[in-house]
């Protein structure tokens, strides 16, 4: 006889659900739950941003002292301070919490930051002697990225951060007067970025997609989801956005858009498919580390602020992750999401009380 323990290494959640797991708002200008207080944000296009990727280059980095081309300010920042788990745990041992429950009113001090409660995780004795308790999902920080990305290169209303909103902000800060908007006759008209793909050539872009054919099990029938003539994807599943970013986008933007605009984006498909493969290697991680600060800088200097929401920041944060725990495919949802889905292929009609993942999967074994 003896007794068994177990043992919560760490959680996987999608971005929202760190707030609630971590205790920490993912929402406002103190977005990241990694960088905490001290991560660079400002109000663009309506909408909070998230820039100054140029901290985490090497002090005498050239870019620095560029202004510009970025934001219109040098940088002389170090990176985000990192934060201990007892560090943490202290901090949240000082802040008083409402009590829980949808009745109380409850308004945050400045003192609060971004803290909304204590997590129950920290009852646990070791919790807080973790380097790592909550991971960011590469699933779905793989998915927002490409939304942002494609939705912007191929100019989907919608789904594009090239907006008047974002060209109003560019005149604003006084930088790239190249994609300011075109005014003739007191009228203001956005012209075509020079990072985004005209009507032919995206014709072009979307019917290379729908012609591509894949080996049986290694991918879903994306050629269905292109919508040619409406110029948008419709219906792409979380693992058609893993396998768009890494192996199609680079292939398919090459001859399409200027140089200076494909490299990044081939480095950054890279980026993912190193990152997701089934061994790492350390060096291959601090490469990776500086890979993606050497692309979100890069696209700084080409799309406006408006692009950079909170999961194209969270990037940098990724690399480190996996140095601390190992390879992604143990720390994502896929494993999770697709007995989900097998489950719920057993829920019929509420209707028909017998319809229930129970039933199912009594079935099943």
């Amino acid at each position: 006889m003896f007794t068994l323990r177990a043992t919560i290494m760490w959680t996987v959640n999608d971005f929202p659900a760190i707030a609630m797991a971590s205790g920490w708002s993912t929402k406002g200008y103190m977005a990241s739950p990694v960088c905490k207080e001290d991560v660079t944000s400002s109000w663009h296009a309506r909408k909070v941003c998230y820039l100054g990727h140029r901290r985490w280059l090497p002090w005498d980095h050239e870019w620095r002292e560029k202004d510009k081309e970025f934001d219109g300010n040098t940088e002389l920042r170090l990176r985000p301070r990192e934060w201990s788990g007892d560090e943490i745990l202290e901090q949240l041992n000082r802040l008083d919490f409402a009590p829980f429950g949808k009745t109380v009113s409850y308004t945050r001090t400045s003192t609060h930051m971004n803290w909304t409660h204590k997590p129950m995780f920290f009852e646990l004795p070791y919790w807080s002697k973790l380097n790592l308790r909550h991971n960011l999902d590469m699933m779905h920080v793989e998915k927002n990225v490409f939304d942002t990305l494609v939705g912007t290169i191929l100019d989907i209303e919608g789904k594009t951060k090239d907006t008047i909103k974002a060209r109003l902000d560019l005149e604003r800060m006084g930088i790239r007067r190249g994609l300011w908007m075109n005014r003739d006759n007191e009228k203001a008209r956005r012209d075509l970025a020079f990072f985004s793909m005209k009507p032919n050539d995206k014709k072009e872009f979307l019917k290379f997609v729908s012609s591509i054919k894949f080996p049986d099990g290694y991918a879903s029938n994306i050629a269905r989801c292109v919508n040619v003539d409406a110029g948008k994807f419709t219906g792409l599943k979380s693992h058609d956005y893993h396998v768009f970013m890494q192996r199609l986008l680079p292939v398919g933007i090459q001859h399409l858009l200027p140089e200076d605009v494909v490299k990044p984006i081939m480095l950054l498909s890279r980026f993912f498919s190193q990152l997701t493969a089934k061994k790492l290697r350390k060096t291959d991680m601090f490469q990776l580390r500086h890979d993606i600060v050497q692309v979100l800088c890069k696209f700084e200097m080409i799309f406006p602020a408006a692009f950079f929401t909170s999961m194209i920041h969270v990037m940098v944060h990724l690399p480190e992750e996996a140095l601390l725990a190992g390879p992604v495919n143990h720390r994502w949802m896929y494993p999770i999401e697709r007995p989900l889905g097998e489950l719920k292929k057993g829920v019929r009609k509420r209707a028909k009380p017998e319809g229930s993942i129970i039933e199912a999967w009594v079935q099943y074994e």
